[in-house]
């Protein structure tokens, strides 16, 4: 396999070697935002889903701080 580098003396004039380069910081930002969305998320699920559990057991189940 070739790539057609036989020196290293060009290499700040070569393109660049994948897609969608310079556009790192906006998609680290996406990721961002999406991790903390799916945090939230995920927060407000486990809250009404222990609230509903709570609601529905017979006797009052005693929490680990308790």
């Amino acid at each position: 396999m070739n790539t057609g580098i036989t020196s290293l003396a060009k290499l700040p004039e070569m393109a660049e070697v994948y897609p969608f380069a310079g556009y790192e910081p906006l998609f680290s930002i996406i990721a961002l935002v999406f991790f903390v969305a799916f945090i939230f998320k995920q927060i407000a699920m486990d809250k009404a889903f222990h609230e509903e559990m709570i609601d529905h057991t017979p006797e009052a189940i005693a929490t680990p701080a308790e």
